[in-house]
């Protein structure tokens, strides 16, 4: 017996809905990206030119990025990018000597990226940048430990994981157990074969590179780095 047009309206509804479902994700997956395109086209030139952004760039680039998570938010690299765009806020005010809002923009940053390690837990890049935020707020925990040790298993050989984690590493070295500190080592001495000149500026920058050169093994790229 054929079926009835009841039946045949209950056999389809569910894949109506089905369809309907996977069309507005696509809908709204589009205009997530739409939106997102222009934040990320800045942070590639601003990264690139060495440009630091202005106030307004930034609330203009926050804005289109809030927009994107809203229709995208599992997203993990908007909140990689809101991380970013938090950050360049953090120095703007530190630069301006806000301490407060330093501080403020930098935990906003800090959160951005725990929210992409929780989206992408494999992405090293996410793990690096949550490890320098929290040496910038001075919160040398198991937290700050887990993210070191995450970076450095998942991007080994990734130039800018490389260049962040030493940072990162080094400021809180005191604070780190003797295994993380002979990986961050062994992370320095990778990053240096390709990227000692950006390595040895970030180091200096933060008064640590004689601490680093301490414990890093005879090498010309030591030598080239180091001095001797």
């Amino acid at each position: 017996m054929p079926p009835s047009s009841k039946q045949r309206l209950l056999i389809t509804l569910p894949l109506i809905i089905a369809l309907c479902a996977a069309i507005f994700y696509s809908v709204s997956i589009g205009f997530a990206d739409l939106y997102g395109y222009s934040p990320r086209q800045h942070l590639k030139h601003w990264q690139k030119t060495g440009h630091t952004p202005t106030p307004d760039e930034l609330e203009q680039a926050l804005s289109s990025i809030h927009t994107a998570i809203s229709k995208d938010p599992r997203n993990a690299e908007y909140r990689d990018m809101q991380g970013l765009l938090n950050y360049y806020q953090a120095i703007n005010s530190y630069q301006q000597g806000d301490q407060a809002l330093f501080i403020e923009y930098t935990q906003q940053a800090l959160a951005s990226y725990q929210q992409a390690t929780r989206l992408r837990p494999n992405w090293p890049y996410s793990w690096a940048n949550l490890a320098l935020m929290k040496a910038m707020l001075q919160q040398y925990d198991s937290e700050y430990a887990q993210a070191l040790t995450q970076a450095m298993a998942f991007g080994p050989w990734e130039n800018d994981v490389n260049i962040v984690v030493a940072e990162a590493g080094m400021l809180g070295w005191f604070q780190l157990n003797s295994q993380i500190q002979d990986s961050l080592i062994k992370n320095i001495e990778r990053g240096i074969k390709r990227n000692g000149k950006s390595i040895k500026q970030r180091l200096s920058a933060i008064n640590k590179l004689g601490l680093a050169c301490i414990y890093i093994e005879e090498s010309k790229q030591r030598k080239r780095l180091c001095g001797f």
